[in-house]
């Protein structure tokens, strides 16, 4: 059985930044979407939700190769990699409409019960309906990152009502918008984001008090990276990492 899904998108005046390019964050939406939409192709879901459960993303590991501009026509495509125990396995590619790749990665997600906010296993109908006939050897690790030893840059956010997802709490990618936000401008207007690399470890819900926290690493080359980590200081715990890539525009 075929397990990768496909779906074309047209890059709109609301997906773009001052550039007219797409913003990094408009790339996760589609990539999200194209999971969902998968999802309901499948009978898998309704409108996302799964016998009252939903996928959950614990990462996205994701390198962009070009940043697609408005009014290109795009085609995201999702294949299925596996599971391991309570985690779910996905690539993904992105193309333009003459099929140059631009961007590819891969995501550990987790079916969560909504109402017992607990995992549950995947069960037997759905390793069904994606062509799954066992488990994999091994998990993808999660938590690879270089750890933040001190930081340069830091903001305290408070969770608003719109940050809010079907889910009950922050959107996955509100996180990464927080993040790049707490960075200079120096290096806003003079990079793009190379690759993404973000492990969600706790829900934020609404009203939290955030405490982002930054740091930028260059190399011999001038090539950066960044570090993030978002606390919600309303229940003490760790969110969010974040390690960003960037490159010079």
């Amino acid at each position: 059985m075929d397990n990768t899904f496909s779906k074309k998108y047209t890059i709109e005046i609301y997906d773009v930044d001052s550039n007219y390019r797409c913003k990094y964050s408009s790339l996760m939406n589609y990539l999200w979407d194209v999971v969902v939409s998968q999802s309901d192709s499948l009978g898998e879901t309704d409108n996302g939700l799964i016998n009252n459960c939903a996928w959950v993303l614990l990462k996205y590991d994701l390198t962009i190769i070009e940043y697609p501009k408005f009014r290109d026509t795009i085609t995201v495509e999702t294949d299925i990699v596996g599971i391991k125990k309570l985690y779910g396995y996905r690539s993904f590619t992105i193309k333009t409409s003459e099929g140059t790749l631009i961007a590819s990665g891969i995501s550990t997600a987790v079916l969560i019960d909504i109402n017992k906010r607990r995992p549950v296993r995947i069960s037997p109908e759905q390793c069904k309906l994606y062509g799954i006939e066992k488990e994999l050897e091994e998990n993808i690790p999660l938590d690879d990152f270089i750890q933040l030893e001190g930081y340069k840059y830091s903001k305290d956010y408070r969770t608003r009502h719109s940050d809010i997802d079907i889910n009950q709490h922050v959107n996955n990618v509100k996180y990464l918008e927080m993040a790049v936000d707490t960075l200079p401008r120096t290096i806003l207007n003079t990079s793009e984001i190379s690759n993404i690399k973000v492990l969600y470890k706790k829900e934020a819900l609404d009203e939290a008090s955030l405490h982002v926290c930054s740091d930028v690493i260059e190399n011999k080359k001038g090539h950066l990276t960044t570090l993030h980590t978002i606390i919600d200081l309303t229940h003490d715990k760790l969110l969010t990492k974040l390690e960003l890539k960037w490159r010079k525009i």
